[in-house]
């Protein structure tokens, strides 16, 4: 809070020293009995915007290049595909628009100083130039709209549709982490029942364990999946709202309190191919001074929490694996069913 303040702070006395300096030098002016040129300020304003033009549209091309480290790799994910292509082709049309908006901003100000020789022009009213920058953005919309609503109804379809041999994953979001539940061998998920008497300190999702199909269901602290296999996330939250992010594979869901959510999709990529893709970029080529190596021999997929859900929000951070049929079996023959570590509490 304290550096807040005084950047505000800073930020005020500059603009005060600023406006006391132009007041200083109107004051020499007015004393020497010196006349404003209008004339020669427009053109000297004109030529500082311009320039300011010029440096503004570089480095915001130069912004790219420095920040493109912090790309994302390519998506890892059946629909990241789709979302991509949706990104690319609203950030071209924004961006041509961007362009040619800030061109004529800075241009306009240069052609149009102020001049001894020119005459402004009264123009109130143009019917075809209306016409015209109304229906453009409309018509530029609906294409990013139709679009858009085409992949959403790709990425939520109706559950009659939906894929009935798509792996289910259960998702809880809580402060300040993700409780993740698998169904065990049966395929099948436990019933939760949302009240006091299921609800306790070890039992806080409410998991009916009179329900023989919560008996072989096992809790991870991460997240795999199996390459190529589709799979759905049933979404809940137990405080606040949470937001269900997975950034490589450019999908997201919000956790909502009482509100049960979920999303599917197809994993694509491993995390092995993801690293063999990322070993040409020239930042994770490069070794980490941590521990000496290269970047991408770290680098794993993540689960993020994208809501903003108290002070500890940051840490809300999972990791992700997509592997193959038969390191996932393994990975699974390895796990205990939660239900064989609290049975004897449950009995006392």
């Amino acid at each position: 809070m304290f550096n807040i303040i005084l950047t505000l702070a800073v930020i005020v006395l500059f603009y005060s020293v600023v406006l006391l300096f132009a007041r200083i030098v109107e004051k020499i002016r007015e004393h020497k009995g010196q006349e404003l040129n209008y004339y020669k300020l427009s053109k000297t304003n004109a030529t500082l915007f311009t320039l300011f033009g010029v440096l503004f549209l570089g480095g915001f091309a130069y912004a790219f290049e420095i920040l493109a480290y912090a790309s994302l790799p390519e998506a890892a994910s059946n629909f990241g595909v789709e979302i991509d292509n949706l990104f690319y082709v609203t950030a071209v049309i924004t961006g041509i628009v961007f362009l040619l908006c800030h061109i004529a901003l800075f241009g306009f100000v240069w052609m149009y100083r102020s001049s001894k020789n020119r005459k402004a022009t009264f123009f109130a009213h143009s019917g075809s130039l209306e016409i015209i920058w109304t229906s453009v953005p409309a018509l530029a919309m609906t294409v990013l709209v139709v679009m858009g609503l085409n992949t959403w109804y790709q990425i939520f379809p109706n559950k009659k549709v939906r894929n009935t041999n798509e792996m289910q994953i259960e998702v809880t979001g809580k402060q300040f982490n993700w409780i993740v539940r698998y169904p065990g061998k049966d395929g099948k998920f436990g019933r939760r029942v949302i009240s006091k008497k299921f609800i306790s300190p070890v039992n806080e999702l409410g998991i009916d364990w009179n329900d023989p199909a919560s008996h072989d269901d096992f809790f991870a602290s991460e997240i795999h999946m199996v390459k190529n296999n589709q799979v759905y996330f049933n979404l809940h939250a137990l405080d606040v709202l949470h937001s269900f992010y997975l950034p490589h594979f450019r999908l997201k869901m919000d956790c909502v309190p009482g509100v049960p959510t979920g999303i599917g999709f197809t994993p694509t990529k491993t995390n092995d191919e993801t690293r063999e893709e990322l070993k040409s970029n020239p930042f994770w080529s490069a070794n980490d001074p941590e521990t000496g190596e290269p970047r991408f021999n770290k680098f794993s997929y993540e689960l993020a929490c994208a809501e903003l859900c108290g002070k500890s929000h940051y840490g809300m951070q999972m990791n992700v694996k997509v592997e193959s049929k038969d390191e996932f079996a393994k990975w699974m023959s390895a796990q205990k069913p939660h239900y064989e570590t609290i049975k004897d509490k449950l009995t006392k």
